[in-house]
């Protein structure tokens, strides 16, 4: 069995010349003596070779006692370069970002949910508070076997303060009970809504607001378009899929005048979802709601939010590891060890002057003990060499 998903160990070493030394690609600096490699481990591999990640039931939040606290902004973010494109492997770091909000998602049996009479059939809710000013919303689901996780609706008084219980006709499926790389899948639903428009007064005193009926129908396709490695505040680095969603909102107000509900906007936004194994939406990058559809790249986001604490259960099966690598480097070469893993006969050290170029990786040799002894590593002219090594 070929033991890739987990078990590839990416040690990425640039050696240089420099006064018979070596330098780590950090800037670490390499003596003659053996070194402890612990700067850059990325489980990335060829996706040739690699088993896809995929994301099950068990990793989303779906259990009353569940939760996540994640940083988010409160105002518009710069995301330029941190989307990445489609495909992969390829490396999201989000440890950097706006943290001027924290908010925190508990998951709560139904029975226990405020207003969960106005949405029949959901049997737990998720409840979002804003730690700042104690502020929350509620969103109503059920994890349905066989289709994934249902959404009802929605209760948060920001979104409007005269009806703020909002059950979706019919709910929707926002998640799969199984996503991997390439799945796709779309939604729609009506909810409807109210708008207050505050009265202006006039010279003669006062008058009341003016509500307005709105209906809304959400529509959106979703394509988990690319994968590879996200690294987190808090909670460090994992596998992912990222799902790259676009929503439309076409939005009928009845203005009282006896036609009814009639299309006064339609809105757009782009919503990228990082789901990890374990970890449910690790990151969630939302765009601007705009008037047409958001390019793939946008530039300016209206809503960063990145988990950096929970107390979900990795659902990831531990599988055999390579660990403990270390470099030896001497006027001989590089001595290149590693500690077997459990189930693993046989080992493939890779090399390349270019890990980021695709197809560069070849095989430097194929042994079934734990070391290697790469000659050329210290020859005058060598250019600078990353290595990895892969598990079978």
């Amino acid at each position: 069995m070929l033991v890739i998903a987990r078990n590839t160990v990416e040690f990425c070493l640039r050696l240089c010349q420099n006064a018979g030394q070596r330098n780590l690609i950090m800037n670490t600096r390499l003596p003659s003596e053996t070194l402890s490699v612990v700067a850059l481990l990325a489980l990335l591999a060829p996706q040739t070779t690699r088993a896809q990640v995929q994301i099950n039931a068990s990793d989303m939040f779906n259990q009353p006692g569940q939760y996540y606290r994640a940083y988010a902004g409160n105002s518009d973010v710069d995301v330029s370069g941190r989307l990445g494109g489609t495909g992969g492997p390829q490396a999201w770091d989000f440890t950097t970002g706006p943290q001027e909000i924290t908010l925190r998602f508990d998951y709560i049996a139904i029975a226990q949910a405020d207003h969960a009479a106005d949405f029949p059939g959901a049997t737990f809710a998720e409840r979002k508070t804003n730690e700042s000013d104690n502020s929350t919303a509620w969103m109503y689901l059920e994890q349905a076997t066989g289709r994934g996780r249902m959404n009802y609706g929605f209760y948060d008084l920001a979104f409007s303060d005269t009806l703020p219980s909002c059950p979706f006709t019919p709910p929707i499926r926002d998640f799969p009970e199984s996503i991997g790389y390439g799945d796709g899948w779309s939604v729609a639903t009506v909810f409807l809504s109210e708008l207050r428009i505050p009265d202006i007064g006039d010279d003669e005193g006062g008058g009341e607001d003016y509500v307005i009926p709105l209906q809304i129908t959400y529509s959106a396709s979703a394509e988990a378009d690319a994968y590879g490695i996200i690294n987190q505040p808090g909670i460090g680095f994992g596998e992912c899929i990222r799902v790259n969603e676009l929503a439309q909102w076409d939005i009928a107000a009845d203005l009282g005048l006896g036609d009814g509900f009639q299309t006064i906007s339609t809105q757009y936004t782009r919503n990228y979802y990082w789901l990890r194994p374990g970890r449910g939406i690790a990151v969630q990058i939302t765009s601007k709601q705009v008037d047409t559809p958001p390019l793939d790249e946008f530039p300016v986001a209206a809503e960063f939010v990145r988990m950096f604490e929970t107390n979900h259960p990795d659902s990831v099966p531990d599988k055999p590891s390579i660990k403990d690598f270390k470099i030896t480097v001497s006027k001989d070469g590089a001595l290149l060890t590693w500690t077997k893993g459990t189930g693993l006969t046989s080992y493939q050290v890779e090399v390349t002057d270019n890990p980021g170029l695709s197809g560069s990786w070849t095989t430097l040799a194929t042994t079934a003990s734990n070391y290697l002894i790469d000659s050329a590593a210290n020859k005058p002219g060598t250019p600078r060499r990353f290595y990895r090594v892969v598990g079978h």
